[in-house]
């Protein structure tokens, strides 16, 4: 019998050859969805990883810890208490023991002193090595040049909470700038004791002997969890996400957590991807599935005589059922293995050729059952299609014309109707993606508008047909016959509106998504360029721009904090409006959100001469002198510091300070004064600035309540007296366990409340819930709302646009521990990196628009498009093979008709035409309905559509017409060349001749 089924097989090679081609694409696409979605899966959560600040990827624990009796046993409690938490994450443990205090002298350096877990592998030493002893450390290369030291040198080293100073020899000098990318994990985002460029107050690294030679009373200890990319595997992500839920409290421990973030970053894109996915090889089954229908059924045609002659023989049941299914069986078997690989092959060449980064595309088990289960679909689907065949009447069997299709609705239409009408109302009932359903609208809409027009091409063909051959026009008729009587036409017209409207709809997604992806990497960058750099402070920043860019024309100082809840962008307002890329859906333009965030605030105090002369009266005895620290910030944005000793007793004295650096332009500015102790019986009563002299503050101007104010946070303990003739402070701590000896007098030179536009909800402006924030890392500062907008530049949905200048000067710190950036416009010059290297910036990232986009199509639904994209493709592709089968399989018989009838008379041009016209006129009557059922389909599925453009919260921009055209008119050109092929290969099998017989007789 396999002889006979295979003798079968070898009469129709051509047959066989097809029905095995479009298996192995059946199985190829059923191989190819979860072997796309697993490499993509892979890519989208090493594409967030390589995107991943590093407090994204750590779990940090602070907490003080007693040191009087040494730090090893409440080190290893806390270590153990963390340990509970996260056991079994695979997160990576690195602690660290620190001591703030500072390098002691004219011009000290405030430093903390750390020791943390396998730092040396992660610094660059230029000279010496790692500390290993007690007394060494390793400092980096500003340190060194401030101190003045190298390696073999000494300094002193003064730990807070210490009662003695330490002497410290250093053993290696390391490059800050060299490892240590904005990304490294290592660090955990811990910003105070991470070593940054151009940054003096760098940690000074020891090793655990010299910290317990300190003999501190306290310590700060750090255990950072660290997540490497060997946590983010698909089994580990849900271990993942339960340790970083709430309740991981610790008493007396500070918990900073930036793990969520990135996992539901991750979780997000991973949801859409795991529904978006398959749809595209759904989508190219769907098709390939049609296609082999129409092929088994075609086959099954040609040999319905040969059983049907066979029942008149006398060949039993079980013969005649294995030759009727056993040849297409047989072939669909051996194909299968083929379509595997051909699955596997599909995926590795999208994979590298779309994807940033090479991804091994593994077979498993979840790609061997989805080819079996594909397999077995096809199978079943082959035999009823066969059986359909096979099951008619002896007659039928012996005919060798086709029977006339009924018109009756079969049920798998019916219940496609019904799936696709349920699916356009789920979506515009929920708009949301949940169960899948939805996002199957487009394809299910489109099978039911083709198998509609099938149905109405028929009837329409039929009568037209009729009307034709009535009126002697032959050609039109028999060509309208033709697609009214042929078993595939109608299936082929219905193919050809599902192919169609599939490229519209995917060439309408990509299209909307590249815009949309556009706009969000517009948005969240600010500006066409983005550098991120290191300054020695926030001042550098600015001053560097400007003397960069002098006229403001394409270089903006930005400070970036990307905050759990929302983005904080520090901008110089007087460049926005020439740099921003501002948004179109922004209710306030750039100019205006320049004004508002500028207020009238007190004039600085600047000292551009050698020096400073305070005008000091004293009252009372300090139980000796009292030290008076002037902080400055420099002409280039440095930080200048200066003391005086106060002497003790009463009466009225000038105290002169130098400073050299400020006699360069355009001078210093005067941040704040500090004392060790409350200064009671103090009064400043006047300033003046030395070579050249100038008063700069004097009498009732110097004791003005407008001109200095205390700490921000620290109102409760510090009062600012204010007198007709000077100033002064009193202090009185809160908690007389933690007496501070860093007092502070601020300049009152910037407006408070802080001046903020942010970006949200309407109803934030009138809620209050937007009092206060964070700038700069700084404690929460009250700000004055000024306007509420959709939208804002770099800050995105979520955000708020605050004055640099300002936020810097109301900061307690002339040092920075946040992102610096500077934002180029379109307008910037090629050397704009030159300049800004040259201004003193260091440059350590370059990011583009460009760049930024790439990211995001690197996401799940960016993912997922290049897969529907490439099925939308081989679907037309499909088709246009399935027209070939077609004309191939119903050659011999659609010639033989044409050749009796021009034995009747039937001029030779008329059946050329007839052969050329059927196919054509299919095509030409399917394409546009797919076309417009294309339009339709985006404007009934909104979830699908969200999912495929999502972008970042913003509404996607429509589709452009000129690439969907396009793509629709190179689709419908693929199947009129094939239709046109196939008419003229059956022109040659009627008249013998290749050329145009339309003038024949």
């Amino acid at each position: 019998m396999l002889r006979l089924v295979l003798g079968v097989l070898a009469s129709r090679r051509s047959q066989a050859v097809t029905l095995a081609v479009l298996a192995v694409l059946a199985v190829a696409a059923g191989t190819a969805a979860p072997l796309y979605a697993s490499a993509a899966d892979r890519a989208v959560v090493a594409a967030e990883l390589r995107a991943a600040t590093a407090a994204e990827r750590a779990i940090t624990f602070t907490a003080e810890i007693a040191a009087a009796n040494g730090y090893t046993s409440q080190l290893d409690s806390l270590r153990g208490q963390i340990a509970e938490r996260t056991d079994g994450s695979g997160l990576t443990e690195i602690v660290g023991v620190h001591a703030d205090g500072r390098v002691p002298g004219a011009d000290p350096v405030d430093a903390p002193l750390s020791m943390r877990a396998d730092v040396c592998d992660h610094l660059v030493f230029t000279a010496g090595s790692c500390p290993a002893a007690a007394g060494e450390v390793a400092i980096s290369e500003p340190t060194a040049q401030r101190l003045g030291v190298g390696t073999g040198g000494e300094f002193v080293y003064e730990a807070h909470r210490a009662p003695e100073r330490v002497t410290l020899r250093v053993v290696g000098v390391y490059d800050p700038a060299g490892p240590l990318a904005t990304g490294d994990p290592y660090w955990a985002g811990r910003a105070g004791y991470t070593p940054r460029p151009q940054r003096v107050g760098n940690p000074l690294f020891v090793a655990a002997p010299t910290v317990a030679e300190l003999q501190a009373t306290t310590l700060i200890a750090t255990v950072d969890m660290i997540a490497g990319d060997e946590a983010f595997t698909a089994g580990n992500l849900d271990g993942l996400t339960e340790v970083v839920k709430p309740g991981m409290g610790l008493v007396g421990v500070r918990i900073d957590n930036g793990l969520p973030r990135l996992l539901q970053r991750i979780e997000d894109t991973r949801a859409v991807l795991s529904l978006a996915a398959p749809l595209g090889a759904v989508q190219l089954l769907v098709v390939c599935w049609f296609v082999l229908l129409m092929a088994i059924g075609y086959t099954a045609s040609e040999r319905r005589s040969e059983l049907a002659l066979g029942l008149l023989r006398g060949v039993p049941p079980r013969h005649r059922a294995l030759l009727a299914l056993g040849p297409t069986a047989l072939v669909l078997l051996v194909a299968a293995p083929f379509g595997v690989l051909l699955g596997w092959l599909l995926v590795r060449l999208l994979t590298w050729a779309t994807f940033a980064r090479a991804q091994d595309v593994v077979l498993g088990q979840g790609a061997l059952l989805a080819a079996g289960g594909t397999l077995l679909v096809v199978m079943i689907s082959a035999a009823v299609a066969e059986r359909r065949v096979f099951s008619g009447s002896l007659m039928e069997g012996l005919r060798q014309v086709p029977t006339r299709r009924r018109r009756r609705v079969g049920l798998v239409e019916l219940g496609v109707a019904v799936v696709a009408l349920a699916a356009i109302g789920q979506s515009y009932a929920s708009d949301s993606q949940e169960g899948g359903l939805p996002l199957l609208a487009p394809l299910l809409l489109a099978i039911v508008v083709g198998l509609l027009t099938a149905r109405v091409v028929r009837s329409a063909a039929t009568r037209f047909g009729a009307s034709r051959l009535h009126r002697g026009r032959l050609a039109h008729g028999l060509a309208a016959l033709q697609v009214a009587r042929r078993p595939g036409a109608d299936r082929l017209v219905a193919l050809t509106v599902v192919a169609v409207a599939l490229v519209g709809y995917t060439v309408s997604a990509w299209d909307v998504a590249a815009n949309a992806a556009r706009e969000r990497a517009e948005l969240t960058l600010g500006a066409p360029r983005a550098l991120t750099v290191y300054a020695p402070s926030r001042t550098a920043l600015l001053t560097a721009v400007a003397k960069a860019d002098p006229a403001g024309a394409w270089a903006m100082a930005v400070t970036r904090q990307d905050d759990p809840d929302m983005t904080l962008l520090g901008v110089d307002s007087a460049r926005l409006a020439a740099v921003a890329l501002w948004p179109a859906g922004s209710t306030v333009s750039a100019a205006d959100t320049a004004r508002l965030l500028r207020a009238p605030a007190g004039e600085p105090v600047i000292v551009a001469g050698g020096g400073l002369e305070f005008d000091v009266s004293t009252t009372a005895d300090f139980d000796g002198p009292m030290r008076l620290t002037a902080a400055l910030v420099g002409p280039d944005g440095a930080p200048v510091t200066g003391a005086v000793e106060i002497a003790d007793g009463a009466g009225r004295t000038q105290y002169r300070l130098d400073l050299p650096a400020c006699a360069v332009a355009p001078g210093c500015r005067l941040f704040w004064l500090s004392f060790p102790v409350s200064p009671d019986g103090f009064r400043l009563s006047g300033l003046r600035q030395l070579g050249p002299d100038r008063t700069l503050l004097e009498g009732r101007a110097a004791g003005a309540a407008s001109r200095w104010r205390a700490e921000l946070g620290a109102e409760r303990e510090v009062t600012v007296l204010n007198f007709d003739d000077g100033v002064s402070l009193n202090y009185v701590p809160s908690d007389p366990r933690q007496i501070s000896t860093d007092i502070r007098l601020y300049v009152s030179d910037a407006p408070l409340p802080l001046p903020v536009v942010a970006a949200g909800p309407p109803w934030l402006a009138h809620t209050g819930e937007l009092a206060e924030i964070e700038p700069l890392q700084a404690l929460p500062r009250p700000v004055d709302l000024r306007w509420v907008s959709p939208v804002l530049p770099g800050a995105g949905t979520e955000g708020a646009l605050f004055d640099l200048q300002a936020a810097d000067r109301l900061s307690g710190s002339r040092d920075n521990a946040i992102q610096l950036q500077v934002w180029l416009n379109a307008a910037a010059p090629a050397d704009a990196v030159d300049r800004l290297r040259a201004a003193g910036l260091v440059p350590v990232r370059d990011e583009v628009v460009a760049q930024r986009v790439d990211r995001y199509r690197e996401q799940g639904a960016g993912l997922a498009l290049r897969l529907h994209l490439a099925a939308a493709v081989l679907s037309v592709l499909l088709v246009a093979l399935a027209v070939l089968v077609l004309a191939a399989t119903d050659r011999r018989n659609r010639s033989a008709e044409l050749a009796a009838l021009r034995t009747q008379g039937l001029p030779a041009g008329a059946a050329a035409r007839a052969g050329r016209l059927g196919n054509l006129a299919m095509i030409g009557i399917a394409a546009p309905v797919g076309a417009l059922t294309a339009a339709v389909a985006w404007a009934v599925s909104g979830p699908a559509r969200q999912m495929l453009t999502a972008s970042g919260g913003l509404a996607p921009p429509g589709p452009g017409l000129a690439p969907v055209a396009a793509a629709i008119a190179a689709a419908t050109a693929v199947l009129l060349v094939a239709a046109l092929t196939a008419g003229r290969s059956l022109v040659r099998a009627t008249t013998g001749r290749p050329g145009n017989a339309e003038g024949q007789r």
